[in-house]
């Protein structure tokens, strides 16, 4: 969660978003969130009270520099100095990003259908209990879908 928005000083907006995307970066880096072994409070306080979270240029040398410019442009604590996505979409990280057909010929040819993955991972109830929040709040009925297709599975 953005500084600004537990803070409620500014709400909610786009500016939070940005933050989000650069918490988002960070944990699919490192594999977690940051401070994520504290408990919720004292993330909170961290949140406020420290540093933003980041890269660090010595102990994340696999990442290339315009991927950490890129967070650290994100996870500025003032939203006004945050930039808008107009803006995060000129920055070098994104300019110099592979083409949507790179990314589906190399990641997600020969992938199995979710639900066989989520069958094979054991997380069933999790994508249950999603699809139910998901169900409830935009009344897309994801959940009977899924359960037939379990059902044709099994038999």
């Amino acid at each position: 969660m953005a500084p600004e928005v537990m803070q409620q000083l500014h709400g909610y907006d786009f500016k939070a978003d940005i933050w989000s995307l650069g918490i988002t970066a960070l944990e699919l880096a490192h594999g977690h969130a940051p401070f994520s072994k504290h408990p919720p409070m004292k993330v909170l306080l961290m949140t406020l009270q420290n540093a933003p979270p980041g890269l660090d240029y010595e102990r994340d040398k696999r990442f290339s520099k315009s991927f950490k410019e890129m967070v650290a442009t994100c996870l500025v604590k003032d939203p006004k100095k945050r930039p808008a996505s107009e803006k995060l979409l000129k920055h070098h990280f994104f300019k110099h990003a592979r083409s949507y057909d790179y990314l589906v010929h190399t990641i997600l040819d020969g992938l199995s259908p979710l639900g066989e993955r989520l069958l094979k991972a054991s997380c069933l109830p999790f994508y249950l209990f999603i699809s139910s929040v998901i169900c409830l709040r935009w009344g897309i009925n994801v959940e009977s879908d899924l359960v037939s297709y379990i059902s044709d599975k099994r038999s």
